[in-house]
């Protein structure tokens, strides 16, 4: 135990919230070059692994990074995740690091995935409002850059929606007049356009409210519930997740919308009752 113990220090419970690593994004390239392009995902049926080789390094490196910053003997872990592979892949990695560390890791009484279950063994929570909505991936294809498009079979969208693909190809117009280079960046400006064309498209500031004032209140009580346990340990829950209702957030608070793969950001409790959000060595408070 560092020098003082746990019992004279202020508790420093945290959420730490972690962008999943580089992945390939299999499943939806298998449901947008299938038969079936408009199908819904599945997240109980998914291509594994997603992570790509370089992802799986970089998570390795990453999850060093984070629990260096950490202590065994003083923290105690809870993981939770998107129920996608891509955030399970990168959560089961930083678990495996963090036990060969020596620290401890709450067991969640149960996963609420089969899925997650099979992945992580049993240790990784899926949170719905980590999660994405699985019914858009035809529309928000357009939103990919030019390198990373994936294959559609149009034959089949024609079969199933003979105007879809005139509507998508208007909508890709859009994002390809101001290409950011990723995903993400078009996802989060070009997403009210794209709404326009594709209504069941949501914006960065329509999935924050949705999902990261949900993961907010979500932190808020995990954070009151450590302290009212009488844990001896900092409670520190690892949470996987993506990017698409973290950027309006990082760009109100800090004027900045991306989060990179695997970087953390720290949601911590403040004297106030409210919370604080960290990110770069910034914060702010919610």
């Amino acid at each position: 135990m560092k020098e003082g113990g746990l019992e004279k220090r202020k508790r420093d419970d945290q959420v730490m919230y972690t962008r999943h690593s580089n992945a390939g994004y299999k499943t939806y390239e298998k449901i947008l070059a299938s038969d079936e392009p408009l199908a819904h995902l599945n997240p109980e049926e998914q291509v594994t692994p997603d992570l790509s080789e370089k992802g799986i390094e970089f998570a390795k490196s990453e999850a060093e990074k984070l629990f260096n910053s950490l202590d065994p003997q003083t923290d105690e872990l809870f993981f939770v995740s998107s129920g996608q592979a891509r955030a399970l892949e990168t959560a089961v990695i930083y678990r495996d690091v963090a036990r060969s560390k020596g620290f401890d890791v709450i067991a969640p009484s149960n996963v609420r995935s089969e899925f997650a279950s099979t992945i992580g063994g049993g240790d990784i929570r899926v949170l719905r409002n980590l999660s994405l909505d699985n019914t858009v991936i035809m529309a928000e294809s357009v939103f990919n850059p030019d390198r990373t498009m994936p294959s559609i079979n149009w034959d089949a969208v024609a079969a199933q929606d003979p105007d879809l693909k005139e509507r998508w190809e208007r909508a890709r117009a859009i994002v390809q007049q101001h290409d950011y280079g990723s995903w993400g960046a078009n996802m989060f400006h070009h997403a009210a356009a794209v709404k326009e064309i594709f209504p069941e498209v949501e914006t960065s500031e329509e999935r924050y409210e949705k999902q990261f004032r949900n993961l907010q209140r979500l932190a808020e009580f995990g954070l009151r519930k450590a302290v009212a346990s009488g844990m001896e340990k900092h409670l520190k829950i690892l949470a996987f997740g993506h990017e698409d209702y973290i950027g309006h957030a990082l760009s109100k608070y800090f004027k900045e919308h991306e989060i990179k793969n695997c970087e953390t950001i720290v949601f911590r409790p403040d004297e106030a009752g409210g919370l604080t959000l960290e990110r770069r060595g910034e914060k702010a408070s919610l």
